[in-house]
């Protein structure tokens, strides 16, 4: 699987395994599925998301019983 946002990253690098390309980071010297930089990444822009909802409340309860 190849990551589109490391692809800009300096440290990407394009493996193959398996016959299939995959993303690697050097700077970690992991499979970039497993680095801690790609789970910062998913967080920023969770973060992001949920600024642009200043206004949005969160229930617990709301969440769970949604369905009813």
């Amino acid at each position: 699987m190849v990551i589109k946002s490391c692809i800009r990253c300096q440290f990407h690098e394009m493996k193959e395994n398996e016959k299939v390309e995959v993303s690697y980071c050097r700077r970690e010297n992991c499979y970039s599925r497993f680095s801690k930089c790609v789970s910062i990444k998913a967080l920023q822009w969770y973060l992001e998301q949920g600024s642009s909802e200043p206004n949005r409340s969160f229930s617990a309860l709301e969440h769970v019983y949604s369905w009813e």
